[in-house]
């Protein structure tokens, strides 16, 4: 069975052969293994470890908005301090401008780390310019060439997918996380309404994707975990577009929810939604493998739950015995993939990927 089958049967819910593992192997991971971090680095550590090519960034959706006379997007370099470049982006428009501060490439073997300074909105008042810059996009426009070229680079090998943040997650990174939580409970109306017009581009992103050759939808809601904000909130604001994107898919298209943190008092709502898979439940959260596999392992795929740290910090042995333990938990039947709880570090170690990737070929079998 290949990679891509293997996947494919565990995330509609059915038994493959073995228990696929697919990483979250994406740029940091990919630059330090094959010295490029792009989507094509991506797959070669994948084919360097034996693992299913999943959870690639960069592939898309990649779409965009005509703006009238006055608004523009742009960055530029302000040089380097104290070791880390220092870049502004800014957002102009008629009623004034936004900008964002970001530092990176500051860690010696982790280049890719950045790290943002100041945020685009400072103030509450700041919303209101986000919220005519929103207004400001007409027609909108997107390109598939990049799903069509990576379809055909990854072949057998694993799924190809389009990783795309929910709305909220959208608003959230243009404001301190802190203060975001605030505005979410001191000014409702406002920040639903900011969320309805930032749905626009999660639309034409799902529009992308079905006219895409990718495979699959990796939809992240990492702000929809109970480590940020209230159940009450997250149906609120993330579990209504969620459902939506599910039932907006084209025939033969899946979608995984990306989460993080804790989520177990979320997952009843988020199976309702109807997802194919669920990652990563996270390590680090409050979800008991073997108990969600066993209330919701009909339900969805689950992904996850193998503590990157291992990868990194761990020997050989100890990586195995993480494997082993998350397929006691939750391989019975199928419908699971081994996968990192979140990104797998720059220093994780092509030894212990590579002893789970055939442990798994052995002990893993159906």
């Amino acid at each position: 069975m290949t990679h891509r089958e293997r996947l494919s049967i565990a995330l509609d819910g059915g038994q493959p052969d073995q228990v696929p593992v697919t990483w979250e192997l994406v740029g940091r991971c990919a630059l330090a293994f094959t010295g490029d971090g792009g989507w094509r680095g991506q797959c070669e550590a994948h084919r360097m470890i034996g693992s299913t090519i999943f959870n690639l960034q960069g592939v898309g959706p990649h779409v965009g908005w005509e703006r009238p006379a006055g608004y523009r997007e742009f960055s530029r370099d302000l040089g380097a301090e104290r070791g880390w470049q220092v870049s502004e982006h800014v957002m102009e428009t008629p009623k004034g401008s936004l900008s964002q501060i970001t530092h990176a490439a500051g860690i010696p073997g982790d280049p890719l780390v950045a790290k943002r300074v100041s945020s685009f909105v400072k103030s509450p008042a700041d919303w209101e310019l986000v919220a005519d810059w929103l207004d400001a996009a007409d027609e909108g426009r997107f390109d598939v060439s990049a799903a069509q070229e990576a379809r055909e680079y990854v072949g057998d090998d694993g799924l190809v997918n389009f990783w795309l943040c929910d709305s909220l997650y959208a608003l959230a990174n243009l404001r301190d996380s802190a203060e975001f939580v605030l505005d979410l409970m001191d000014r409702p109306a406002e920040m639903l309404e900011l969320h309805e017009k930032m749905h626009r581009r999660t639309a034409l992103a799902v529009e992308c994707l079905n006219a895409s050759a990718a495979d699959v939808l990796v939809y992240d809601i990492c702000w929809g975990s109970t480590s940020l904000i209230s159940p009450a909130l997250f149906e609120q604001f993330v579990l209504p577009e969620a459902t939506w994107v599910c039932k907006a898919l084209a025939p033969g298209k899946r979608v995984v929810f990306f989460t993080t943190g804790r989520t177990r008092a979320v997952l009843p709502q988020i199976a309702d939604a109807g997802p194919h898979g669920v990652q990563h439940l996270d390590v680090l959260g409050d979800c008991d493998l073997a108990e969600v596999k066993q209330t919701f392992g009909k339900r969805f795929c689950l992904m996850g739950n193998y503590s990157p740290v291992v990868l990194a910090h761990g020997s050989v042995r100890e990586a195995e015995e993480e494997a082993c333990r998350c397929l006691r938990a939750a391989m019975a039947g199928g419908g699971y993939a081994i996968t990192t709880s979140d990104e797998v570090p720059a220093d994780a170690k092509l030894a212990n990927m590579q002893a789970v990737a055939k442990l798994v070929a052995e002990e893993g079998r159906y």
